[in-house]
């Protein structure tokens, strides 16, 4: 799995995985979010998924503890074109709130809560 990091703005950043996201190739995206996290002014890191072709639990515990440090630290985050399968992982994981995935596009602020994770 390759990872690409890019500026998008003033503390805008989007990170795009590429390649398949499992159980060995989970701590790659891990240290990447982190990384991307802890960055001197990041306001918001969008996770792009069109390149990942696969995503397992490994990859959706590492999404969802990105979500709840970038939470803690008052960066907006969310994930974006996730394929199909993908998406699918998601859906059924319960998780795409939190990630910011919706019917309606990105949650609204007081919708992004997930399970105790926003306290």
């Amino acid at each position: 799995m390759d990872v690409r990091l890019r500026d998008a703005g003033p503390g805008q950043l989007i990170l795009r995985p590429v390649g398949e996201v499992d159980m060995a190739t989970a701590d790659t995206l891990d240290a990447a979010l982190a990384d991307a996290l802890s960055r001197p002014g990041t306001r918001e890191l969008v996770v792009d998924l069109t390149e990942v072709r696969f995503l397992d639990s490994s990859g959706v515990r590492v999404l969802v503890g990105a979500a709840a440090t970038a939470r803690r630290d008052g960066v907006a985050f969310r994930v974006t074109d996730p394929q199909p399968i993908v998406a699918r992982v998601l859906r059924i994981t319960s998780v795409g709130a939190l990630l910011g995935l919706g019917a309606d596009g990105p949650p609204r602020p007081a919708e992004q809560g997930f399970r105790g994770l926003d306290r």
